[in-house]
């Protein structure tokens, strides 16, 4: 199972790299791993719901966001990381 989380990560970084434009309806240079999601992009609670409603669609995942917590929206990395972490398995 790790395995697939390991290769998974890269997919849903690049996701979250582009469905940020499209959430926040701005154009925006490409965000790093590093950017931050409140601070240098301009998220609200409410755009960060968003996200991860088109990250489930884009990739045809389901997330628990049970315990989600705002440390995992820091950064465009910690949201991968949380997402990985956070896979509801397939049927």
């Amino acid at each position: 199972m790790e395995q697939l989380d390991i290769d998974l990560r890269p997919q849903v970084v690049q996701s979250i790299r582009t469905l940020l434009p499209r959430v926040l309806r701005k154009e925006m240079p490409d965000p790093t791993e590093q950017s931050r999601l409140m601070e240098d992009l301009g998220m609200s609670s409410s755009s960060t719901l968003e996200l991860m409603l088109e990250l489930e669609e884009d990739l045809a995942l389901q997330i628990d966001v049970e315990d989600i917590d705002r440390d995992d929206f820091a950064t465009v990395g910690t949201l991968a990381d949380f997402v990985v972490r956070h896979l509801i398995p397939a049927e």
